[in-house]
């Protein structure tokens, strides 16, 4: 398994992230927008039916294509963040951590996503 400041990568991602965000001091739209974050990119379900939808559309690269939209939606995140939150050190440590944490589930989407076609 892989650690992340003590904590164990597994489907606990998205729990850790909200736990993280109930507690740490920000503002309320900041908040809200990386819990949105969050309940899209950190989830297992959701991120294997918008895969599912890129496969239906035809789209070249599924992956690499939500993997940016992911990087992207990060990044809008901070425009509501205040100038203090910005520039504070530990939320860009979760940022980065929250974008380790959504490569690994979308790993584990894949994998969950090839082993049901192979079972079909």
């Amino acid at each position: 398994m892989t650690y992340i400041e003590d904590i164990e990568l597994s489907d606990s991602a998205k729990a850790h992230a909200e736990t993280y965000l109930q507690n740490v001091e920000i503002t309320e739209q900041y908040r809200a927008q990386l819990f949105q974050w969050v309940g899209t990119y950190l989830d297992e379900s959701t991120l294997e039916n918008i895969i599912a939808y890129k496969k239906s559309a035809h789209w070249d690269h599924p992956f690499e294509s939500i993997r940016s939209e992911a990087e992207k939606d990060l990044e809008l995140t901070t425009l509501y963040a205040s100038r203090g939150e910005q520039y504070n050190i530990d939320l860009m440590v979760f940022e980065g951590n929250l974008l380790i944490l959504f490569n690994e589930v979308l790993s584990k989407a894949k994998e969950h996503l090839e082993k049901k076609v192979v079972a079909h």
